[in-house]
């Protein structure tokens, strides 16, 4: 049981700025943004390019975060004045750095076993100082993400998300608040991207495939949790970063459960898929009888 505690909790660590982006796009500006999937391959293999022609970790991990902001310039570039649907244009933006990602890496993936990295030190001096140091590196970026949506700058995001015309009225650009916006959610997946390469050992153009969704089910499963648990309807950043980290976490631990139990990885997110909906519908039948009079 202390094992797959373990897997489920270091497995969370990784994925967790990840899904604080998409916990910001989805209830914040209120956009179902696939390009995280691509931004979180493209953190990756920015990092594991830059660190295998020998430059710093540092400059390679700013890098790899520099060049999701640009992924999310190019979605809300796409999406430009409500022209193209901003689900749609995620899709397209996702479709494009599917073959970027690849260009970019010169082959499917590259390994960073043998590379000198951010955690690579940590990780030699034993697996509790390594996974410290993640944690260090996963907790520093959602803390910045957070003060951030707390600031004005977090509160005209948000009413860039319920009512752009707002913003129009205010005297703000809509365009401005939208890149911006996106470039810090996809800035989050390429972070994610970044540290998951590093703890597994290599960046591989497949490693997005469906973490979007699995997000998504993931942060309405905490936001679930909290709501039933402390009774609590408003969702500000503090309360959604909790969310997510809840929401990974069960999500990791049955993905983990599933596996001891021997389970056909061919099976495997279909079986996954089943156990977030049980999880959504448990944690939604109590508070819609509380709600019904």
């Amino acid at each position: 049981m202390d094992s797959l505690f373990l897997s489920a909790l270091t497995q969370t660590l990784t994925f967790l700025p990840l899904a604080l982006g998409i916990s910001i796009s989805y209830c914040a500006l209120r956009a179902t943004d696939m390009t995280l999937d691509g931004s979180f391959v493209l953190g990756a293999a920015i990092f594991a390019k830059c660190v295998t022609l020998g430059f710093s970790p540092y400059l390679a991990a700013i890098a790899s975060i520099g060049a999701g902001a640009l992924s999310g310039f190019m979605v809300s570039c796409i999406q430009r004045k409500g022209k193209i649907d901003p689900l749609l244009a995620g899709i397209l933006a996702s479709f494009i750095l599917t073959s970027g990602n690849l260009i970019l890496m010169g082959r499917p993936n590259i390994n960073l076993l043998e590379q000198h990295t951010l955690l690579s030190a940590a990780f030699q001096q034993g697996p509790f100082v390594g996974w410290m140091q993640t944690a260090f590196y996963v907790f520093l970026l959602c803390f910045a993400a957070c003060y951030l949506m707390q600031s004005p700058l977090g509160l005209r995001l948000r009413a860039f998300g319920n009512n752009p015309q707002l913003l129009a009225r205010l005297g703000r650009s809509i365009e401005a608040h939208r890149m911006i916006g996106f470039s810090l959610t996809n800035s989050l997946a390429a972070a994610s991207g970044m540290l998951t390469a590093q703890v597994v050992g290599y960046a591989d153009t497949g490693m997005g495939l469906g973490m979007t969704l699995t997000g998504i089910g993931a942060i309405i499963l905490g936001q679930q949790f909290i709501r039933f648990c402390f009774r609590k309807s408003d969702m500000r950043i503090g309360t959604e970063f909790v969310a997510c980290l809840i929401g990974v976490m069960c999500y990791f631990f049955a993905m983990n459960g599933l596996l001891r139990l021997d389970i056909n990885p061919i099976f495997l997110r279909m079986l996954l898929g089943v156990v977030l909906i049980l999880f959504l519908r448990a944690a939604a039948t109590p508070q819609l009888s509380r709600e019904t009079p």
